[in-house]
């Protein structure tokens, strides 16, 4: 066993997560990859493998909605400075009229962290009800608030102005990279490969303390093969937070798309500016989709190059890009499985960032 492959077993057995599978890479090559534990731990054990798909929770944030959202960019439909009320007219009378597509995809748009959206029907427009009838927390462009709604409304734009999100992921971003196991929805046929994460919806349920709430999270059992995320869940598998699927090496061939200079996904120009620093001056520092690098101050950063950008998910999933080092890190788990207990995911994320370093 590896150094790695020491570290991520030393944390099954302590109880951190179930299983873990990781890949390690340039922008052009796999360097090194591996797999642990269990991908169903209850009620019966099925071991973690390389080909083991994973819920990867607000991964999908940038690896299909941010990047859609840009190639619409791209293509002219949208522009990043335009309020979204230009495409859901339905915000237009509220206070969340002058908010930016940018400001939504860098989390400055001042809109709460999160809410129930399910709680209030189960289609787009009554999620956008439901955001629209939700006072902001702060003015939009003066702070940093992480922020599930942002990417709810992204999807929704996406879906007015570009067609079907599905459809639109399996021909842009699917297809062109010639990604095996990267999909929403999983068909059940799959489930014997797909990662389990939590039973029933109690994570959402004690975060809200809403009866509605559990009303609607009520009977889903253990998640396995279905979106963890209860507003991903309940709008039909994604809702542009969350709900994509994938193995570890699929997640490090979207990456390698992000680095490698080819513009197979996106124009380099719309790359760089997707991974500048668009929050400068406020409480932490994002890009467009993506989180930044933090600095020395940071447990799960504080060894990559100050240009890395990255994200993390839920269920215990993580992509991190140093270009300038020429490494990609990504480290899958489903630490929410059977339940989501806390666990100190920044500092495994550190450690395998660290131990990265040297292969």
């Amino acid at each position: 066993m590896t150094p790695i492959d020491d570290f991520l077993q030393s944390e099954i057995d302590l109880g951190s997560f179930s299983g873990a599978a990781y890949a390690i890479g340039t922008c052009r090559t796999l360097l090194a990859e591996g797999a642990l534990g269990f991908a169903v731990r209850v009620p019966f054990r099925i071991p973690a493998t390389i080909d083991t798909i994973f819920d990867l929770a607000s991964l999908t944030k940038p690896l299909v909605t941010t990047a859609l959202a840009l190639q619409a960019v791209d293509d002219g439909a949208i522009r990043l400075d335009d309020p979204i009320s230009r495409v859901i007219v339905e915000l237009d009378a509220t206070d969340k009229k002058g908010i930016t597509i940018r400001q939504l995809m860098s989390h400055s748009s001042g809109l709460a962290a999160w809410l129930p959206l399910y709680a209030f029907g189960s289609t787009e427009d009554a999620y956008i009800r439901a955001i629209a009838n939700h006072p902001r927390e702060c003015e939009p462009g003066t702070r940093v608030i992480y922020s599930d709604l942002n990417f709810v409304l992204l999807y929704c734009m996406l879906q007015r102005v570009s067609g079907d999100y599905v459809a639109l992921a399996n021909q842009r971003i699917v297809a062109p990279l010639q990604l095996r196991s990267t999909m929403f929805n999983p068909p059940a046929h799959l489930r014997p490969h797909i990662a389990a994460t939590e039973w029933g919806q109690r994570f959402e349920g004690r975060l809200s303390g809403d009866k509605q709430t559990t009303i609607a999270g009520k009977g889903r059992g253990l998640m396995w093969g279905e979106a963890n995320d209860g507003n991903s869940f309940h709008l039909g598998g994604t809702a542009g937070n969350a709900g994509l699927f994938a193995t570890v090496r699929d997640v490090l061939r979207i990456a390698q798309a992000w680095c490698d200079g080819r513009e197979t996904l996106l124009p380099n120009d719309l790359i760089a500016e997707a991974t500048r620093n668009q929050t400068a001056g406020l409480d932490e520092n994002r890009g467009l989709g993506w989180q930044l690098c933090a600095g020395k101050g940071d447990a799960m950063t504080n060894m990559l190059s100050t240009n890395a950008f990255g994200h993390t998910g839920f269920t215990g999933t993580s992509l991190w890009i140093d270009a300038p080092a020429d490494r990609i890190c990504v480290l899958l788990t489903n630490r929410v499985h059977p339940s989501a207990a806390p666990v100190a995911m920044a500092r495994i994320r550190g450690m395998f960032h660290a131990l990265a370093q040297q292969v």
